[in-house]
């Protein structure tokens, strides 16, 4: 039977008897992944451990500088010998971007979420639906016990997920709890304002280019205005030079529409499409509804991945389970 912890002070326990770990987290990695990621390795180099970053592809344009010389894109080390894997911020094994799909069968994988449909696929687990990131999770590990080193670096790291998943603080998963973490980081050593200057004032003139013309030309809204998607074709990120992942932003200026209840983005990937979810209203989860479609994740946030070479046949589908979520 798999294990599952009780506590941040029984994970962090275990964490401080491992060593040679790799850390994973979901494709297409968001602030969050990227932050706990990092977060965590800065906190286990820190000890004098071992730890690498494994990702599928390079990072969104705007966490490219937290790489380091331990951090292994489409491509691991030469040698496999870690004793250790540690996945974040991922609810479901399929989803995780790995170099080796076995690597479960391989070494030990303790699995660390804040999803609520985490499927507990570690040979250990630690899942907290009641935290607003996967990042204060880490915080809560690492604040749970002095053998741990806290630096700016590692304060800097735990910051960005926090605020990449609360969108500032501003969403409703932020809290008095989550703003206290948020200020203990800050006096730990975390640049607040460079943080909120480079996640959300810093954006390049082709990516509000690609905002404007998607929303004044592309985006689509159904039954009264309460659902908007945009779809993010090929052809218009093209247009622009964006890559998908750097649109991480585009479907929370959609939620910020006075009457839009569910907002969606549509974009093509490899052989199929990427559906990502928002909702307004705990009256209207996504999260089922992702779920339906193989997908899963938070009640206000969530995705999917539908096999399909058809956008038409995607967006019946997409519309067909909005309208009957949307009660219509």
């Amino acid at each position: 039977m798999n294990k599952i912890f009780a506590s941040p002070k029984e994970l962090s326990d275990y964490i401080l008897t491992l060593d040679n770990v790799i850390l994973v987290t979901h494709e297409r990695p968001d602030g969050d992944a990227i932050g706990s990621a990092f977060a965590l390795q800065k906190a286990l180099l820190n000890l004098g451990k071992e730890a690498d970053i494994y990702l599928a592809e390079t990072l969104p344009e705007r966490y490219v500088s937290l790489s380091n010389t331990r951090t292994f894109i489409a491509k691991p080390k030469d040698n496999f010998d870690y004793n250790h894997c540690i996945a974040l911020d991922c609810g479901n094994y399929s989803r995780l971007a790995l170099f080796d799909k076995e690597i479960k069968n391989k070494i030990p994988v303790l699995n660390i979420d804040h999803h609520p449909d985490n499927e507990l696929f570690g040979s250990s687990n630690f899942v907290n639906p009641k935290a607003c990131a996967t990042a204060e999770i880490i915080f809560d590990i690492i604040s749970s016990d002095q053998k741990w080193l806290i630096d700016g670096d590692l304060a800097n790291f735990l910051l960005i997920g926090i605020m990449l998943d609360t969108g500032g603080l501003r969403f409703d998963n932020t809290n008095a709890g989550v703003l206290r973490k948020t200020a203990s980081l800050i006096d730990l050593g975390a640049d607040y304002l460079k943080i909120i200057k480079d996640m959300y004032f810093a954006k390049p003139l082709a990516m509000m280019l690609l905002e404007t013309d998607s929303c004044l030309n592309h985006m689509q809204t159904y039954f009264d205005g309460r659902f908007v998607y945009i779809h993010l074709s090929e052809e218009l990120l093209d247009k622009y030079g964006i890559k998908y992942k750097e649109t991480e932003g585009i479907i929370d200026n959609l939620r910020t529409i006075k009457g839009v209840y569910i907002a969606a983005t549509i974009a093509k990937l490899n052989d199929g499409y990427k559906i990502s979810l928002r909702s307004n209203s705990d009256k209207y989860p996504v999260n089922g509804l992702a779920k339906e479609l193989s997908g899963g994740g938070h009640k206000l946030a969530a995705g999917c991945f539908i096999k399909s070479d058809d956008f038409k046949e995607i967006e019946a589908v997409l519309l067909a389970k909005v309208k009957n979520l949307l009660g219509y």
